[in-house]
């Protein structure tokens, strides 16, 4: 198995645990996501609308990771949504598909909940990132302005509309 052919190895995905954690850490750093303490990784594990997915290969290490959350209205409100915190894929992985592995098992977990609707945050310059979103139909309803730290950048606050994509 070589490092150079990350395609040729079978992936699985599996639900994140606390045994991969520093893993998470590790390629959220090498990709330059906004930081997540070890225990910020482990209060969302305890969360039961948390979905937290992770690809790993035969060795069970981890090639990427999508972290997000069922948000359910209140009484008012009785429609659910979701949100993405975090969507990585090693650096070694990025344009194999990998990340889209990890959107579409994240969507298809949402819908089995019923979400409505899919929110992220995403930084500005994150042109590809922002790409990516677009060809998987969010759109950008709203800048907000000095969201991120190291560098102080804008975020730019996306949707996907789940109801519009079923039919």
């Amino acid at each position: 198995m070589s490092d150079d052919s990350p395609t040729n190895e079978p992936l699985r995905l599996r639900p994140v645990d606390p045994s991969c954690v520093a893993d998470l850490i590790r390629i959220a750093e090498e990709t330059r996501l906004s930081h997540w303490s070890a225990q910020n990784y482990l209060d969302e594990i305890k969360n039961p609308d948390a979905i937290m997915l992770r690809l790993v290969d035969d060795d069970n290490s981890v090639a990427g990771f999508v972290v997000g959350r069922v948000i359910c209205g209140g009484k008012v409100e009785t429609r659910s949504d979701a949100e993405i915190y975090n969507i990585a894929v090693t650096t070694r992985r990025q344009g194999t598909g990998l990340g889209q592995l990890l959107l579409d098992a994240f969507l298809d977990h949402c819908r089995g909940r019923d979400a409505e609707q899919i929110w992220l945050e995403v930084r500005e310059s994150n042109y590809k990132a922002i790409d990516f979103y677009k060809r998987n139909g969010f759109e950008t309803v709203q800048t907000r302005n000095h969201f991120y730290e190291d560098p102080r950048e804008h975020a730019l606050l996306m949707r996907l509309d789940l109801k519009n994509q079923e039919g």
